[in-house]
């Protein structure tokens, strides 16, 4: 990945940052079946900050992007005719959206108060992070983690290899 300008639609150089200031190159977008509420909770749990937001018609969230101080986040309720759908509310999911904090526990509790269900209880992992997830109140699963080890990486795939032995617990 580069940073450099991206060329114009002509072909000519230009002075545009292909990545936006304030993104990563990588940024989630979710669906949820009550952005309001979505916003209310990311903010009060995680911290987060409204960048911006479009509504739709009748209220409901056609965009938003929520920033956590390294990264940003975009969300929509669901919109079935462009093809998003919000989860289903099974306890099966398919991704997780991974936010490093400086205090995993106290995060962890928070969005649990504020409505989310604990899947995993806040731990030290042999990777060097303190590890917890929850599934929020609209389907999607978080992996909240604060490092509080530096492992290197030929320690880590020892560890990594030596918990996989012992049954993956």
């Amino acid at each position: 990945m580069t940073d450099a300008p991206a060329p114009s639609t002509d072909g000519t150089p230009t002075s545009v940052r292909p990545v936006p200031e304030g993104y990563t190159s990588l940024t989630p977008f979710l669906c949820v079946a009550d952005g309001n509420a979505a916003i209310d909770f990311y903010s009060r749990a995680f911290g987060a900050t409204l960048v911006s937001r479009m509504d739709l018609p009748g209220g409901g969230v056609a965009h938003a992007e929520l920033d956590f101080g390294q990264g940003r986040l975009q969300l929509s309720d669901a919109m079935p005719d462009f093809g998003l759908v919000a989860p289903s509310g099974e306890d099966r999911v398919s991704q997780s959206t991974c936010l490093y904090l400086a205090d995993v526990d106290a995060v962890t509790a928070r969005a649990v108060e504020l409505g989310a269900t604990l899947r995993e209880a806040p731990a030290t992992f042999v990777t060097g992070d303190r590890f917890a997830s929850v599934l929020d109140p609209f389907g999607h699963r978080w992996a909240i983690m604060t490092r509080v080890e530096d492992v290197p990486p030929e320690e880590q795939e020892r560890r990594l290899a030596e918990w996989a032995e012992t049954g993956l617990g």
